[in-house]
């Protein structure tokens, strides 16, 4: 049997390793020959109005690159395994090449790209057309079957799809993490994401503040671009990813409650208790169960709930110590590859 792994964003994201590219070899195992399509979707983007222009005509170009090589190679499979899209803007006019597909099509959804992302919201209609759904509501319209990260997603799926779908949740390989170290008080609070998610650090502001102040901690933010809040910067490499966050004393989540968020994985408190790392997040969607059944960490919502948990964890490296060490185990629990992988095949068999 044939397969195809087409993902919407290149290696860089985490929603491509961990949902597609992690299951490559397993699928080989199961089913046979498996082949993995990315788009080439990481433009340099200039300053200025001339920088904006190219930037979005090199996506354009690149757009229509992938769409030409998608319909030479698509036909000759036997099934597809698609996730989220099939390029990260533009059209929904790409998605041609999987509803004129002849064979088995499982479409696999891991944020709730039906709704408007919080970045977006107050961005002009051009922009969250660019961004949009199309792509995601043409596919959803022509899957066989249907994956998702959360429970949240199936609740917003059309009816006769949420009948068809199934929970696989976004789960990192913990045997992967080097694991973090609790010695002394005092250290690094971690952030990582990508630059459309820092707006949710803004909570945060007044807290990093105060931790930045008093010095036994700093705020540290590992993205694409810094935060303008109290944290020092680290560029995210993906070569780095193993060992990035065991340089964390505890790691952080927070989100404003839509719903939107409502339906992420939890995959960042994951990735934080996979390297032993103990946790804070906000109490929306998903978020609390990992925390109430790893019990790796503490839920806070007001800034003074948020400062008073940090704090306990930074001026206790035993009780970091502990929780990272319920997480970790947690972690190794619930990340059931061999099932995952084992489910897909059984649905790409159709």
């Amino acid at each position: 049997m044939s397969v195809a792994l087409l993902g919407e964003m290149g290696e860089w994201s985490a929603s491509t390793r961990f949902r597609l590219l992690q299951h490559r070899e397993p699928l080989r195992v199961l089913l046979g020959g498996v082949d993995v399509y990315l788009p080439d979707d990481r433009p340099h983007r200039r300053e200025g109005r001339v920088g904006q222009v190219s930037f979005f005509a090199s996506h354009a170009a690149r757009y229509l690159r992938h769409w030409q090589m998608l319909r030479r190679a698509v036909p000759s499979y036997d099934a597809l395994l698609v996730q989220r899209g099939l390029y990260p803007l533009g059209p929904g006019a790409i998605a041609s090449v999987v509803e004129d597909f002849k064979g088995t099509v499982v479409y696999d959804l891991d944020d709730a790209l039906l709704e408007v992302k919080p970045s977006l919201a107050s961005k002009s209609g051009v922009a969250r057309w660019l961004y949009g759904s199309q792509q995601a509501r043409r596919l959803l319209g022509r899957a066989d079957a249907v994956t998702v990260s959360t429970q949240a997603l199936i609740e917003m799926l059309p009816a006769n799809l949420a009948t068809r779908a199934t929970v696989l949740p976004t789960v990192p390989d913990p045997s992967t993490y080097a694991q973090a170290e609790h010695r002394l008080a005092g250290g690094v609070i971690g952030w990582a994401g990508t630059s459309g998610n820092l707006l949710y650090l803004d909570h945060l502001r007044s807290v990093a503040e105060a931790i930045q102040e008093r010095g036994l901690g700093r705020f540290e933010v590992v993205s694409s671009k810094p935060w303008s809040g109290a944290a020092s910067f680290r560029p995210w490499q993906l070569d780095d990813e193993r060992d990035l966050f065991a340089r964390f004393a505890i790691g952080v989540m927070p989100l404003p409650d839509t719903a939107y968020t409502r339906a992420k994985a939890g995959f960042k408190l994951l990735q934080y208790m996979a390297a032993g790392v103990p946790v804070v997040a906000s109490p929306v969607g998903v978020n609390c169960a990992l925390i109430e059944d790893s019990g790796a960490g503490f839920l806070a919502d007001s800034p003074a709930e948020w400062l008073a948990a940090l704090n306990r964890l930074l001026e206790d490296p035993g009780l970091r110590s502990e929780l990272g060490a319920k997480g970790r185990s947690f972690v190794q629990r619930f990340a059931d590859l061999e099932g995952q992988s084992q489910k897909l095949a059984e649905l790409l068999r159709g």
